[in-house]
């Protein structure tokens, strides 16, 4: 490269080295902002070294060489004087100097005259020999100097520029000046500050640098943050928002003046609380929290205010926190977003987890929250209410007979029936299956709660017609009216829960109100099922066995066990006052597979062409795997399955499954006789028939009984008889107690028949005798000798 075409500023570039250009700074920018520094610097600089001047111009008055420092001080403040009109010259035209090259060289001229005014200073006054007037010299000399300096410090050529002419004369000056002894110190001063002054001034220029070049970088993310900003306004979920240390609104995201509907100029400057509060109501919670928080200079976040915009209403979400610059608070800095569609799906949430999802009806658990309420408003004003308890009748079968989607839509429509027959402000409840609740708010009148109990059955009885389907069902509703019959919680669902039991046993369809009576007689049923646990562990239960007799043999060839639990205390208890409530325990179980043992281990010991023929409820056939119960007990025992029936009920069959079907006839498969017990006073239905082959059908005693003046009743057990010839069924008649219905049921060809006429229920150990002495010849027409029945039965 040619020497001579070096500018200024390659020259600079070379001086400053690498370490400028680590700060990333351009050159260019960097020379800029050197040259402004020094402009900057300059009226100060201008003002000392006049000020000094005149120290010196004060100090020399009358010395002889005063002329000398007349003309330097002339020539010093020429060049002064062009230095400030070159700043005036640049403030007037602007910052941005348009040729730095050749400011730079008269920077460097400037600096090389100032150099000489302070060094040949130094050679024309020190001859002086005054010591006063040296020390005096000497301070005015060396702030000069540093006021030059600094003034320089930025720009390095110019500084070292000063700092040698100015050394090199002041050097020559002191030499010439000094003794002998004292020229080597003053070299070595002179020296040092050749040395140092540049060294420092380097340090400086670089520092100065360094921190130009952080502005700039500051400057370039300020820039970048604003885009991204700008970027972020556009396209995120969020709205930004800024405001000054006064609460107006300095910076507002675009897509927030589109959503208050108003231009960006109309809201920047404006209270960012007032811009808020205009769309949203003066009592609204969140723009009280919004404007405390702002006033009190903290941060804030989630804070929920209600806008209203162009009629709609909108959820909006804000949060923000102070700015600080130097630990001065400067404003805010947040943002605001639209949570309208969380609100609404909140609210649906909080929907499902206090509504049914199939009836729209209040759910249990929201039905609990309302009672507990309503408990508080009777505890606090004496407010009384009134609970109802429904519990569907049928609804089991239709659902298992037609499928769960009819069922459902089934359960809609007694829902709406329901509903339309209570006031606005009651509360209807499905607290789960077919079971609802209601609760009448300010209401405790029997009356009207019974007149309401009517509606709601009449209602729900009307027919119902769902996929093509004509559908009946009916309602069962027991009442509790507070406080006569409980003021708390539980003692209320308690006692209405206690009413519809009573109402399904009245045989359903009606309404009770709760008796103490009942609280009484459930109390009792407790204690029973306590009991009974007690009974099955101290061998409380007994069997006893009735005879089934042949009517072509006279002969025994069944005998059916028949449980008694003989209480220590109450005396033996009938089947009726405790088996259904096992059935509403899991006792049933354990009892059924206690008479099932027992009956086959009395049985072994009985002739082989008799059987034993066992109850089995409906529930413990559908709670216990009753074919493994069988076989495990027929193994226990060594039993001959062929000997033993297994008795079921219509209502076993009412369910209809699979389930069923297929245990019954995996029963049959393992060789037991399958009997229906109690035909025709259930739900019997001839297509039960067709989908099991039965091995016996008993008919109920309650047909025997009306035999004598009933002729319906004869012609039903005519048209059994002849079903169950038909089909190949055999038929057992029960409850036979006189001889005519004896030879009626004999004469419409009944095989099997069972009664007091031929014995009471017996003692396991009077079987064997009575069988013996059936098998002796007894005719099927002739009964047992007067008295012998009562005889062994009473033992």
């Amino acid at each position: 490269m040619n020497v001579s075409k070096i500018g200024p500023i390659d020259r600079l570039k070379r001086v400053l080295g690498d370490g400028h250009c680590a700060t990333g700074l351009e050159h260019d920018k960097l020379v800029a902002a050197q040259i402004e520094e020094i402009g900057r610097r300059t009226p100060a600089m201008v003002a000392l070294s006049f000020f000094a001047a005149g120290l010196l111009l004060y100090q020399t008055a009358g010395e002889p060489g005063f002329a000398r420092v007349c003309a330097l001080i002339a020539g010093f403040s020429i060049a002064h004087a062009s230095t400030f009109i070159w700043w005036l010259n640049r403030r007037q035209d602007g910052r941005a100097a348009p040729d730095d090259d050749r400011v730079i060289r008269s920077l460097v001229l400037l600096a090389a005259l100032l150099g000489c005014f302070w060094g040949l200073l130094t050679i024309a006054i020190f001859p002086m020999r005054d010591a006063e007037t040296t020390f005096a010299f000497g301070v005015v000399l060396t702030g000069g100097v540093l006021v030059t300096t600094f003034h320089l410090s930025t720009l390095t050529p110019a500084m070292v520029v000063f700092v040698t002419t100015s050394g090199l004369l002041a050097g020559a000056g002191l030499l010439q000046a000094a003794s002998p002894e004292a020229r080597p110190m003053f070299l070595a001063l002179v020296g040092l500050y050749v040395v140092f002054l540049p060294w420092m001034s380097r340090q400086f220029a670089a520092a100065f640098a360094s921190r130009l070049a952080t502005h700039a970088r500051n400057q370039q993310q300020a820039r970048i943050i604003n885009h991204l900003l700008d970027d972020y306004q556009e396209t995120a979920s969020e709205w930004y928002w800024e405001s000054d240390a006064a609460g107006a609104t300095s910076r507002i995201s675009p897509r927030l003046c589109d959503a208050l509907g108003t231009s960006r100029e109309a809201i920047v400057g404006s209270q960012f609380v007032t811009v808020i509060g205009g769309k949203a109501d003066d009592q609204d919670t969140g723009l009280a929290r919004l404007s405390q928080a702002m006033a009190a200079n903290r941060a804030f976040r989630g804070v929920e205010i209600v806008v209203n915009l162009d009629g709609r209403q909108r959820w909006w979400r804000l949060s923000g926190k102070p700015r600080h610059v130097d630990e001065e608070a400067t404003g805010f800095i947040g943002t605001c977003s639209d949570i309208t569609a969380e609100k609404r799906a909140e609210r649906q949430i909080n929907e499902l987890a206090h509504t049914d999802t199939l009836t729209g009806l209040f759910n249990r658990g929201s039905f609990t929250q309302r009672l507990d309420a309503s408990v508080r408003t009777l505890e606090r004003y004496g407010t009384a209410f009134t609970l109802l308890f429904l519990d569907l009748d049928k609804f089991k079968l239709v659902n298992d007979t037609y499928g769960h989607p009819v069922g459902d839509k089934l359960l809609i429509e007694v829902a709406n029936r329901i509903r339309g027959q209570v006031r606005e402000q009651d509360c209807v409840a499905r607290l789960g299956g077919d079971e609802f609740a209601i609760i009448l708010h300010n209401q405790n009148d029997a009356v009207l709660a019974a007149k309401l109990a009517s509606r709601l059955i009449a209602s729900v009885l009307e027919p119902y017609r769902i996929d093509g389907h004509t559908l009946w069902i009916g309602v069962s509703i027991g009442i509790a009216l507070t406080p006569m019959h409980g003021t708390q919680p539980e003692q209320i669902l308690r006692n209405a829960d206690l009413a519809l039991y009573r109402a399904k046993e009245d045989g359903r369809g009606v309404f009770r109100y709760f008796e103490a009576q009942m609280d009484f007689e459930q109390r009792e049923r407790r204690i029973l099922e306590q009991e009974m646990h007690q009974a099955l562990d101290e061998s409380e239960f007994r069997l006893r066995y009735q005879p089934m007799i042949d009517t072509q043999t006279g002969r025994v060839s069944s005998v059916e066990a028949l449980i008694r639990w003989e209480h220590p205390i109450r005396g033996e208890i009938p089947p009726d006052e405790f088996i259904h409530i096992a059935e509403q325990s899991n006792l049933i179980v354990e009892i059924g597979k206690w008479t099932l043992r027992e009956s086959c281990r009395a049985a072994m010991s009985w002739p082989d062409e008799v059987s034993v023929s066992v109850n089995i409820a409906a529930t413990h056939f559908m709670r216990s795997d009753i074919v493994a119960d069988v076989k495990t007990i027929v193994g226990e025992t060594g039993f001959d399955p062929g000997r033993l029936s297994i008795e079921i009920t219509e209502s076993l069959l009412i369910e209809e499954t699979d389930d069923v079907f297929s245990k019954l006839m995996a029963l049959k498969e393992f060789g037991c006789a399958v009997v229906m017990d109690d035909f025709g006073t259930g739900y019997s239905s001839l297509s039960y028939l067709m989908k099991f082959p039965f091995d016996r059908l008993k008919i109920d005693r309650s047909f025997v009984r009306d035999l004598s003046d009933n002729e319906g009743a004869r012609e039903i057990l005519r048209a059994i008889a002849a079903l169950g010839d038909n089909l190949g069924i055999n038929i057992t008649v029960e409850g036979v107690e006189t001889t005519d219905q004896l030879d009626f049921v004999t004469a419409i060809a009944c095989d099997q028949v069972q009664g007091f006429y031929f014995s009471r229920p017996l003692h396991g150990e009077q079987v064997n005798s009575f069988i013996l002495r059936r098998l002796a010849g007894a005719s099927i027409v002739a009964p047992p000798p007067a008295g012998e029945a009562e005889r062994v039965a009473a033992g």
